[in-house]
């Protein structure tokens, strides 16, 4: 019997599979977790639940899950941010069962080679998912932007749109604002501008269709508008933003917001680390320990 801390994840990894095969055989991880959370109909309460540290507890395990698919051969990572199936992974349906053998099957090779390197040697398989890798500095933050004013945020939503390449960028926000924190232009070409509005909601929780539907409607003579929320957009709100026939809405979550901010290094400043080769270093032999 499998311990629930350690077998949790093992029921996404067919779902996995069938994404990225849904996406043509590649995808970003984020579109693999919102794809798995629809195919496998997870309900928002269990797609949005928090981990002790802050993270958002189902890409934590659909990552794991992709970890072991990596290790069976059925997916690899030929670019960094985005998974893509093997040949073999094309080509492979998973039961419950069969990922729970390669789950199983895993475990047992990690702890043998534990074993072989003096208990010196630490593996994902031993590692809870309470400690996968994560970012932080993710949950930091967004904490730290919920801890601004509504006015504070706006700005720093202004001037992040600005670092982006908008132009006239214009706070808005506050009593008759109509529904919009913003506007500004961004460069299409040499010769073409775009107006763009944009809203700005500090929540830890989700942003309701409704919201989405009242920014669509105060949009304007806009071409298009920009929704951010330190939170998460429900299904219905996704759906309502692409909505034929209303003003397209680029929904920017707080998952997606730290994504832009780490690439464009906006509030968020790189530091080089260095991780420890155990794969190299159990290459040589060890000294036995004296007792």
């Amino acid at each position: 019997m499998l311990k629930k801390s350690q077998a949790e994840f093992v029921q996404w990894m067919p779902f996995v599979l069938d994404a990225l095969r849904e996406f043509g055989g590649s995808a970003t991880p984020r579109e693999v977790y919102e794809c798995v959370g629809r195919i496998a109909s997870v309900p928002d309460e269990k797609r949005f639940a928090k981990l002790g540290s802050g993270s958002l507890r189902f890409p934590n395990q659909v990552a794991w899950a992709r970890q072991y698919l990596v290790w069976e051969g059925l997916l690899s990572s030929p670019k960094h941010g985005i998974w893509m199936l093997t040949p073999a992974g094309s080509k492979t349906k998973l039961s419950h069962e069969d990922a729970e053998r390669i789950f199983k099957k895993w475990v047992a090779i990690h702890t043998q080679r534990r074993l072989q390197g003096n208990g010196e040697t630490k593996t994902c398989s031993e590692i809870g998912e309470e400690t996968q890798s994560t970012v932080g500095y993710a949950e930091e933050v967004l904490s730290q932007l919920q801890a601004l004013t509504p006015a504070a945020f706006e700005r720093f939503c202004a001037d992040l749109l600005k670092h982006l390449g908008l132009e006239r960028v214009e706070v808005t926000g506050g009593r008759g604002d109509n529904g919009i924190d913003g506007e500004g232009y961004l460069p299409i070409g040499p010769l073409v501008t775009a107006k763009v509005s944009f809203q700005c909601k500090r929540y830890s929780g989700s942003v309701s269709p409704s919201e989405v539907q009242s920014f669509q409607g105060a949009i304007g003579d806009s071409e298009k508008g920009i929704f951010f929320t330190t939170g998460y957009f429900t299904d219905s709100a996704k759906n309502r933003a692409r909505k034929p026939g209303c003003k397209p809405v680029e929904l920017v979550d707080g998952e997606k917001l730290v994504e832009i901010l780490e690439k464009y290094e906006f509030g968020l400043t790189p530091t080089k680390t260095y991780q420890v080769d155990y794969g190299l270093l159990g290459n040589y032999e060890k000294e036995k320990k004296k007792g």
